[in-house]
């Protein structure tokens, strides 16, 4: 990932607010499938039973969720598990709601809202196959059905002409932050203008969150240092409890080794002082984070000075003073007046300690410094002969003295180590952290 991914931002709600993942789309059912079927055969059917529920209340179940979503913003982690049982009732209900209730445009904004929120998109298609269809501007409906569907190109045809300022601020925010991710890949700064829409139409909700997080790595893929690094003051100042809040820093440390933000040398003062709101053990696992994301990046000096801040902030013997002394090694590894140190390290790492990808990494590590131990020990290679009888000068030139050669093999084998690191960049990225 040469530049800093912006796969967070162009993600739809729905991974933003942790809901179930969708179930396969299902064939389309007949309204009539709702039927009573202990309605009388032989009643006039002017007055057949309902098709479907018409005891629910859209907006307020809408609402309900709203509400436990922002305590999810708010730090509530119990509050996913609350999410994920709403979510799953909801779809019931709404799956097996007459199409009449959508008739309300209250209960069909309260429709969209859901389904951008979280929602299973075949229940929204089921619900679109029926007649008459919700009572609320086609665009949004089809759009936001697209969407959720993965179908970028066509939500962007219908979705990308609302103004979503002209919206009810509850379904305008979920279509700017639906609209953002629809433009992000080819449109970094409209996606950036449309974050900021959703969350001045929905402060202080998940909408908000999920905007914010995403405007900050919308920032790093931009290179916009300035804007980096004061939105990711604001996340860390009003959303360092969300139960999402892990995941972003994650993110933001992998973003933060890729650019220059601490190249300057008051570069790590800044990253402390970005820090400061967060608790220590956040402060240690960010620390951590940009650490092992500069390994992978060969960024040894950004690694090591990271890890010996995560060293610092972790307890005496802990899991992350182990991590952070992988970490410190394995960044020293590959240099060649401090890998024999960092050798010596490496082989005193209680590797049942670490998870998978730490296991790995440690492994790499020790290969790295084996490497440019042999070939600092391999003898001097024979200087080279001499083309013909000169001047003391070209002689001397000839026969390199120890100090160089000793230059030269380290920058060979340091380059060989590097390249061992490289092949454990996928694998780091891809294990679990």
């Amino acid at each position: 990932m040469a530049a800093p991914s912006a796969d967070a931002a162009a993600a739809p709600p729905r991974d933003a607010q942790s809901a179930p993942a969708a179930a396969p789309a299902r064939p389309s059912e007949p309204a009539s499938a709702h039927a009573d079927a202990a309605a009388p055969h032989s009643a006039p059917a002017a007055a057949a039973a309902p098709t479907g529920r018409t005891d629910i209340y859209p907006v307020t179940l809408v609402r309900r969720l709203q509400r436990l979503q922002d305590l999810i913003a708010a730090g509530s982690t119990a509050g996913i598990a609350q999410q994920r049982a709403m979510i799953t009732e909801m779809d019931v209900a709404f799956g097996e709601a007459d199409p009449s209730v959508w008739q309300d445009p209250a209960n069909a904004r309260a429709l969209v809202m859901y389904f951008l929120g979280g929602g299973n998109p075949a229940v929204l298609r089921d619900i679109i196959n029926r007649e008459p269809r919700p009572n609320i501007d086609e665009k949004l409906l089809t759009g936001s059905l697209l969407y959720l569907e993965g179908r970028e190109e066509p939500a962007l045809r219908q979705l990308g002409e609302i103004d979503a300022r002209k919206l009810p601020n509850g379904i305008g925010g979920q279509i700017a932050l639906a609209q953002a991710a629809l433009t992000v890949r080819t449109d970094p700064a409209k996606a950036s203008r449309l974050l900021e829409v959703a969350r001045l139409l929905m402060p202080g909700t998940l909408v908000d969150e999920a905007a914010l997080r995403r405007a900050v790595l919308v920032a790093a893929q931009a290179g916009d240092l300035d804007q980096f690094e004061r939105l990711s003051g604001q996340y860390f100042s009003r959303f360092r409890h969300s139960a999402y809040a892990g995941n972003f820093r994650q993110r933001f440390a992998a973003a933060l080794s890729r650019m220059n933000v601490l190249a300057t040398p008051d570069g790590l003062l800044r990253l402390d002082a970005l820090l400061a709101p967060l608790d220590e053990e956040a402060r240690r696992e960010v620390f951590l984070l940009v650490s092992r994301a500069a390994i992978v990046e060969g960024k040894t000096a950004l690694a090591t000075a990271s890890a010996e801040r995560a060293m610092v902030l972790a307890p005496v013997a802990s899991r992350d003073a182990e991590r952070a002394r992988v970490y410190l090694s394995a960044a020293q590894a590959a240099t060649p007046d401090r890998y024999k140190a960092a050798e010596e390290a490496l082989k005193a790492i209680d590797r049942a300690r670490l998870d998978p990808s730490d296991q790995a990494l440690l492994e790499a590590a020790r290969r790295t410094a084996e490497l440019i131990r042999r070939a600092d020990e391999a003898p001097p290679a024979a200087p080279a002969p001499a083309a013909a009888p000169a001047a003391p000068a070209v002689v001397a030139s000839a026969q390199p003295s120890r100090a160089a050669q000793e230059g030269e093999k380290p920058s060979t084998a340091i380059s060989k180590a590097q390249a061992k690191l490289g092949e454990i960049d996928a694998m780091l990225k891809e294990a679990p952290r």
